[in-house]
């Protein structure tokens, strides 16, 4: 039986491959983090309030999936990647969705707009010199 990786990612279609090299799987992911958040906010700006956004069903969709997605990036982000820039607000990005989300899963367009309008771009300022740095290697 071979045990060679197949293109699916996966050990014989059971097992998922690990990547040995946590550096380059936090590096990508910061990389995957920031074009979320970028996304985010490009199709936000196309809304002049929360009320807005939600009445363009597409664009909402496509910020609250962009910042899922953000959220998700950070949750995949190893403690040591974390702990090497402690001046991100990571515990409250990875609690994003929790922010976002309300009861019987309806995102809160009031916390998803203010989210992506005043928090993202903050945090984006911060992550693009880390991500630069990454693709400059």
């Amino acid at each position: 039986m071979n045990n060679a990786p197949r293109q699916t990612g996966h050990w014989d279609n059971t097992t998922p491959i690990i990547h040995s090299d946590q550096l380059f799987r936090d590096q990508t992911t910061l990389i995957r983090l920031l074009e979320h958040l970028d996304h985010a906010i490009e199709d936000a700006q196309g809304a002049q309030s929360p009320d807005d956004l939600f009445a363009d069903r597409m664009r909402f969709n496509s910020v609250a999936m962009e910042m899922t997605q953000a959220q998700e990036c950070a949750r995949r982000l190893s403690g040591s990647c974390r702990q090497s820039m402690p001046n991100l607000p990571w515990a409250e990005l990875r609690a994003l969705r929790n922010v976002l989300v309300h009861d019987y899963d309806e995102i809160d367009v009031e916390s998803l707009y203010d989210t992506v309008m005043h928090d993202a771009p903050e945090l984006t300022a911060r992550l693009r010199p880390i991500v630069d740095a990454i693709d400059s290697m």
